[in-house]
């Protein structure tokens, strides 16, 4: 049985493991993290020190190891009460999920005018290394996406909502790996979005494509709680780098989220940085 300790879970598992029982499975074992699939979706589980994700708790690195060790995919886990059960190779280890500090990761509601946007230290960086971020992400761009994505930023043009559901379907599971680039700019771009209130409607159709286009089950994790707007922990430390005035600082955090994975920290900070140009193009006009 593993110890009973004060680690983190992302407060969307409050939402997420609502029901007394659940039945699940172990769908992918890691390095370094686990995904547990139940009907309802995944649960990602990883280590004291990383970052904790929107879907996910950490625990401690010698009781993850443990489980780890012992786990093979497909092994049953049981949720009840609380408590989760894993029935390893070798015995059934349980995690106190009701121990667990709660660590809040919903995206709050950022109010700068246009020109506050536009001064500011962090969006002037972003925009600086924009063009090299566009050369870094790991999404294959033809001449469809480009225009796609061109378009993201712009709030104004014709025909507008026709395009949105239109590059939003191409984005959506294109690319390699457990999280595809275009999910990952997505993700990204609607964080932005909706740091600054400007995504109600957009947020209907990203939804509403996600019942039409398949993605790998790790991105449709992530989709599920940045639509209850939760976002992964890395990912919400920019929202401090809005009142940073050091430029090394800031740069330094950039580049750590751009080693997060191995395209994903670059292609989310790249769909962030067309979403700010979308909120500063529509507030500009108002």
């Amino acid at each position: 049985m593993l110890r009973d300790r004060r680690e983190t879970k992302s407060n969307f598992l409050s939402l997420f493991l609502k029901e007394p029982l659940l039945l699940g499975k172990m769908h992918t074992v890691f390095e370094n993290s686990l995904n547990i699939q139940f009907p309802i979706g995944l649960v990602h589980i990883g280590k004291v020190g990383m970052a904790l994700s929107s879907f996910g708790c950490l625990i401690e690195p010698e009781d993850f190891q443990k489980i780890h060790d012992q786990s093979q995919v497909g092994d049953i886990v049981r949720f009840k009460n609380g408590e989760m059960f894993l029935y390893t190779q070798k015995e059934v280890i349980k995690i106190a999920f009701d121990q667990f500090v709660t660590k809040d990761l919903t995206i709050p509601k950022l109010k700068l005018s246009a020109q506050e946007l536009k001064g500011n230290l962090l969006y002037q960086l972003l925009e600086e290394n924009f063009a090299s971020l566009s050369l870094e992400i790991g999404l294959p761009v033809n001449d469809a996406i480009s225009k796609g994505l061109c378009s993201l930023s712009e709030p104004y043009l014709q025909e507008k909502d026709s395009i949105d559901k239109k590059i939003i379907r191409l984005l959506i599971g294109r690319g390699i790996g457990l999280t595809p680039s275009g999910d990952d700019i997505l993700i990204g771009y609607t964080f932005a979005r909706m740091l600054f209130q400007k995504a109600d409607g957009w947020q209907q159709k990203v939804a509403d494509a996600l019942q039409e286009v398949k993605t790998t089950a790790i991105s449709e994790a992530y989709f599920n709680a940045l639509l209850h707007e939760i976002i992964n922990e890395n990912f919400l430390h920019l929202v401090q780098l809005f009142d940073e005035k050091d430029r090394n600082k800031i740069n330094n955090e950039l580049q750590v989220l751009k080693r997060f994975g191995h395209t994903s920290g670059t292609d989310t900070l790249y769909g962030f940085t067309i979403g700010l140009q979308y909120v500063q193009k529509e507030m500009e006009r108002l």
